[in-house]
């Protein structure tokens, strides 16, 4: 297997099409380098990243506990489809995440925020 050390994120071009996304890199020669990826890859790699990001936060500092965290600013509250309620939350930087809540769901989370900390497990 062939490493390749990314030391800076450049850039993002989607395709034409919207069926893939380029991200352009710097790698650790200096070399810029572009790596295609099709959206079902890239939605497989962002659902790993958080998991990967935290296994290394967490060995880096010793503590199970330790958390990256983001500054929430902003939150919006839509109809999706199929009675889903999308639930984006959105950081000062720009960084935005998008949920589909079921409408039970939806009051069992403002139920969780109202009783205070700690773990609500969902209820079937």
């Amino acid at each position: 297997m062939t490493d390749i050390q990314i030391d800076k994120l450049i850039n993002f071009e989607t395709a034409a099409d919207g069926t893939a996304v380029r991200l352009i890199i710097k790698d650790s020669a200096g070399d810029t380098l572009g790596i295609v990826m099709t959206i079902d890859t890239l939605s497989s790699l962002l659902m790993t990243m958080p998991t990967m990001a935290s296994s290394a936060v967490k060995r880096a500092h010793g503590d199970p506990r330790v958390r990256i965290t983001y500054p929430a600013e902003q939150f919006q509250i839509e109809e999706g489809p199929d009675d889903l309620r999308i639930l984006t939350i959105g950081t000062p930087e720009g960084f935005n995440v998008s949920f589909s809540l079921t409408e039970e769901f939806s009051y069992e989370l403002g139920e969780a925020h109202l009783s205070g900390f700690g773990q609500h497990p969902r209820r079937h």
